[in-house]
């Protein structure tokens, strides 16, 4: 059983922790605002979101000193209190160490009909073409969980990793992922993200906003065609997870879901 975890979270304000079982530190220092759309890969980001989010765990560490898990978590996932315990009791009852997260999904209204998709694959590209409704099954493993090579967002690991290890930029960049990829890089440990426990991202306004005709073009491939040049996607908010890599058609709406409930 993993004791002693402390919630970590890096914002531009401080931000309402709704679990009182589990300590809270909320990062608000340093923020910098960087364009909302197109979606920002660059050094200068992931240094900064590296630089944040290390600055934030010797914070957490000076006034919890005796943490010995984390669970890293950005601001848009605060509310999901449900979610937020049910990976925490999985995380704590499995033996060996690991960093576990959760999965983000998004409601993606491109198309006709809507699929819901994985919301950060930049971040974990295994879970790329996976379907919502996708249950791993593999030995030696809980059922529901899947390796993947970074899990970021809603994520809980040893302390002695961040210690070891850090946030820092991956190389090479941006093929190897974001600052939360050179974390899981760490030697001596796995990364894993949990189908039992899911969550919803909201879709950026300029995708969200976009109209019926152009939702029928995706689905029926005219843009392809015609040569149309098509969106990004861009992350809902900086503190929040990173955003899908571009897919290759449009994409998204405002999500029609808010909850999902785990057993």
């Amino acid at each position: 059983m993993k004791e002693n975890i402390v919630a970590v979270c890096i914002s531009g304000k401080e931000e309402a922790w709704s679990i009182p079982e589990i300590p809270f530190y909320c990062h608000a220092e340093g923020y910098k605002d960087f364009p909302h759309y197109p979606p920002v890969k660059t050094r200068e980001r992931i240094r900064y979101l590296a630089t944040r989010r290390n600055a934030a765990h010797k914070r957490t560490l000076e006034l919890h000193p005796n943490t010995e898990h984390f669970l890293s978590i950005d601001s848009y996932y605060l509310s999901y209190a449900h979610e937020i315990r049910y990976l925490l009791k999985e995380y704590s009852n499995y033996d060996a160490e690991c960093v576990l997260g959760a999965t983000n999904w998004f409601s993606d209204y491109s198309r006709i009909p809507l699929k819901l998709r994985y919301w950060d694959t930049w971040t974990t590209p295994e879970m790329r073409d996976k379907r919502f409704d996708y249950y791993p099954r593999h030995e030696g493993l809980p059922e529901g969980w899947e390796s993947v090579r970074g899990c970021g967002g809603f994520a809980a690991y040893p302390r002695w990793i961040w210690e070891r290890r850090g946030y820092g930029v991956p190389e090479p960049f941006p093929e190897d992922g974001n600052e939360i990829n050179y974390l899981c890089q760490c030697p001596g440990i796995t990364s894993y993200v949990s189908l039992n426990v899911k969550v919803l991202r909201e879709t950026p306004k300029e995708i969200r906003d976009r109209t019926l005709i152009n939702r029928l073009r995706t689905t029926l491939k005219v843009g392809t065609r015609l040569g149309v040049r098509r969106p990004l996607i861009s992350r809902a908010n900086e503190t929040h997870g990173l955003g899908p890599e571009p897919f290759q058609e449009d994409i998204l709406a405002e999500p029609t879901i808010r909850k999902f409930n785990v057993t």
